[in-house]
């Protein structure tokens, strides 16, 4: 265990995440992020980031998942894991890391 997350629990996040960045919709940008909330359940809830043509209207990956797990009933999470194309990998925004 790390962090309190099985060795599984975090390879799926990895999984999950990188999954997730495949289905980003960023034509302006083309900087693809991924992120995936793990819930004290054990469901996985993927999100990707959403530009508009009008920055900085866009959604963050982060916030994508967030919402979709939101509406799916969720309220108790256990991680989320971020993916990008850059290494190191970028960090959450200022507006993410305050959800």
């Amino acid at each position: 265990m790390s962090n309190g997350l099985a060795k599984k629990e975090l390879l799926n996040l990895r999984r999950h995440a990188v999954a997730a960045k495949d289905t980003a919709y960023c034509p302006y940008s083309k900087f693809r992020v991924g992120a995936v909330l793990l819930t004290k359940v054990g469901a996985y809830i993927q999100g990707a980031n959403v530009e508009n043509a009008a920055y900085p209207v866009g959604t963050c990956a982060e916030r994508v998942a967030l919402g979709k797990a939101v509406t799916e009933g969720h309220r108790d999470f256990k991680a989320i894991a971020v993916a990008t194309d850059i290494s190191p990998p970028a960090s959450p925004c200022g507006m993410c890391r305050q959800l």
